[in-house]
C-alpha cells in the first residue's frame, strides 16, 4: 500500500463543492505542498487534528482555486491514517485540476474502496462494517439506511461473534472431556446431553440468521410482483394507482390489458416490481388467449401475486380457476372494489389463499392495509433493522457453511458418535464464521469485496 492515495471523494458532477481526500503517512506533507492557509498561518504539518484552515489551492505556484482544509491525525480518523480533506468549488475541471496537484505533490491515485481498505487493515472496520459502506451508499429507502447503518455500527459483526463464543464454549468443553474423560457414564451422558442442547441452540442462532438475507435481498432488489384476476376486476386500476400514473388502459370492457404491462414502484420501504397481467378467462381471441398464457406464466416466477377480485360480484368460474392456479404460491388476495356492495365470498377466498385486504383501488381506499399486508407476507416487518442481517451473498455462502457444519456436529451428537467427531465439525463450523466476519477473510476475497466501492471511499 502506498505511503499516501489521494481521490476525488465527491460525485464528478458540478456542484457546489467537491472534496479531494489524501490519506496516509505523507499526507500533511503532500497537501502542505497544495494548500497555502490564509488565516492564521500556519504550518499544516503541525496543525491539530479535527481542525480546518482556509486558505489556496495551488499547483507549482499558480492559484488554481480557494477553499477549506481539514485535518484528521491518526488514529483519529475514518483510515486510521493522517488524513488531509481538501474542499474546492465544485466544478468538474477545477476539481481534476486539484486532483492532479495532489498527485503531483507525491499522492498515488487511490484504487477502488482504499480508503474504506486501510480502514480495515488498520483495525478501524470489521470485514462486515466494510461492506456495510457500500450499503450505505446504495440505500434506497429508510429501512434498507437504518439496516446499513447499523451494519457499519458493528450490529452484523456482533451477532457473529456471538455466536463464535457459543460454540467456543461447547468446543472447550469437548476438548476438556477428551483430555480428561469422567470415568462416571452418567455424568458423561448428562455433559453429552448438555453439549446437544448448546448445539440446537446454535444451530437455531444460525437458522435465525440465515432467515435475514431474504428480508435484505427484497429491501435491496425490490420483489417481482404479479398483479392478476378475470378482467374487469380492477387489476389495472390497481396498478395505476401503485404507480401513480396512467400505466394501463382502463375501460369497461373485458381483455382490455392483453399483454404484460410493467413498472417499478416504491411502497413505503418497498420496491415492487410491478407486472399487470392479461384477465384470466376463456376466450376465442387469440391475442388475449396468448396474453393469458403469459399470465400464467408469470405465476410461475413471481414472488409474490397480488390476486385481484371484484367483490361487487359473485365469484365467477375464471375466479376459482385463478385460486387453483395460485395454490402454493405467496399470494395476497385482495378484494376490490369496496365502495361498492360486497357480493363477492370473501370467506372462500380466504380460506384458499389466506387472509385477504379489502380496498377500493378507484378511490385508494385500503391502501395502507395493503402496504402492511405485503411487508407482512414477504417478512419485512418482522426485520429488526439493529440485530444485524446478511447482506450479500458472500455472507451467505459463509453462513450456509457454518449452518452445514453445526447441523453435522447435531447430528453426530444425537446419533451417539464420538464427542472429537462434534467437536471438529464446529471448528468448521467457527472457521466459516471468522471467514464472514473477516478474521480469515483471503486477500483475494478482499479485493474482491472492495472492488464494488467507488474510487473515493
Amino acid at each position: 500500500m502506498a505511503d499516501c492515495i489521494a481521490a476525488i471523494s465527491t460525485p464528478m458532477a458540478s456542484g457546489g463543492v467537491s472534496m479531494i481526500r489524501i490519506s496516509g503517512a505523507d499526507a500533511l506533507k503532500v497537501a502542505a505542498k497544495v494548500f497555502i492557509p490564509k488565516y492564521p498561518v500556519r504550518d499544516i504539518e503541525k496543525m491539530d487534528g479535527y481542525t480546518a484552515a482556509y486558505g489556496d489551492i495551488t499547483a507549482d505556484g499558480t492559484k488554481l482555486d480557494d477553499g477549506v482544509l481539514l485535518i484528521f491525525r491518526a488514529p483519529h480518523s475514518y483510515t486510521g491514517e493522517n488524513t488531509a480533506e481538501i474542499t474546492c468549488h465544485g466544478g468538474i475541471h477545477v476539481t481534476k485540476r486539484v486532483l492532479q496537484a495532489v498527485l503531483s505533490a507525491g499522492a498515488v491515485m487511490a484504487q477502488a474502496g482504499e480508503f474504506t481498505k486501510q480502514a480495515l487493515v488498520n483495525g478501524k472496520l470489521s470485514l462486515t462494517e466494510a461492506e456495510g459502506v457500500i450499503d450505505l451508499i446504495n440505500a434506497g429507502n429508510d429501512q434498507l439506511l437504518s439496516c446499513a447503518r447499523a451494519q457499519t455500527d458493528g450490529a452484523l459483526y456482533r451477532r457473529i461473534e456471538a455466536l463464535c463464543e457459543e460454540i467456543i464454549a461447547i468446543t472447550s468443553e469437548i476438548a476438556v472431556w477428551i483430555d480428561y474423560p469422567d470415568e462416571s457414564e452418567d455424568e458423561d451422558e448428562i455433559a453429552k446431553a448438555d453439549w446437544l442442547r448448546s448445539t440446537l441452540a446454535v444451530k437455531e442462532n444460525i437458522d435465525s440468521l440465515i432467515a435475514t438475507y431474504d428480508c435484505g435481498e427484497i429491501l435491496r432488489n425490490g420483489i417481482a410482483t404479479a398483479i392478476v384476476g378475470k378482467p374487469n376486476a380492477g387489476k389495472s386500476t390497481l396498478m395505476n394507482r401503485l404507480t401513480g400514473v396512467q400505466k394501463s388502459i382502463v375501460t369497461d370492457i373485458e381483455g382490455t390489458t392483453r399483454d404484460i404491462v410493467e413498472d417499478t414502484v416504491q411502497l413505503g420501504d418497498i420496491m415492487l416490481k410491478l407486472a399487470d397481467c392479461a384477465g384470466i378467462r376463456e376466450t376465442e381471441d387469440t391475442v388475449e388467449n396468448i396474453g393469458v398464457q403469459r399470465m400464467i406464466e408469470r405465476i410461475g416466477t413471481a414472488q409474490l401475486i397480488l390476486a385481484v377480485f371484484d367483490g361487487s360480484r359473485e365469484l365467477s368460474d375464471d375466479d376459482k380457476r385463478l385460486i387453483e392456479l395460485l395454490h402454493g404460491k405467496t399470494v395476497i388476495p385482495i378484494i376490490n372494489k369496496s365502495d361498492l356492495e360486497a357480493r363477492a365470498d370473501t370467506a372462500f377466498i380466504e380460506n384458499e389463499l389466506g387472509k385477504a385486504v379489502i380496498i377500493s383501488a378507484k378511490t385508494g381506499g385500503g391502501a395502507d392495509e395493503l402496504e402492511q399486508a405485503i411487508k407482512q407476507r414477504c417478512g419485512i416487518s418482522n426485520l429488526d433493522a439493529g440485530a444485524g442481517f446478511l447482506a450479500n451473498e458472500r455472507q451467505r455462502q459463509c453462513a450456509l457453511s457454518a449452518q452445514a457444519a453445526v447441523d453435522r456436529a447435531y447430528n453426530a451428537l444425537h446419533g451417539g458418535m464420538t464427542a472429537d467427531v462434534a467437536g471438529l465439525e464446529l471448528e468448521a463450523a467457527l472457521s466459516s464464521l471468522y471467514e464472514l466476519s473477516g478474521k480469515t477473510a483471503s486477500e483475494e476475497v478482499i479485493d474482491r469485496i472492495f472492488s464494488r466501492f467507488c474510487v473515493g471511499k
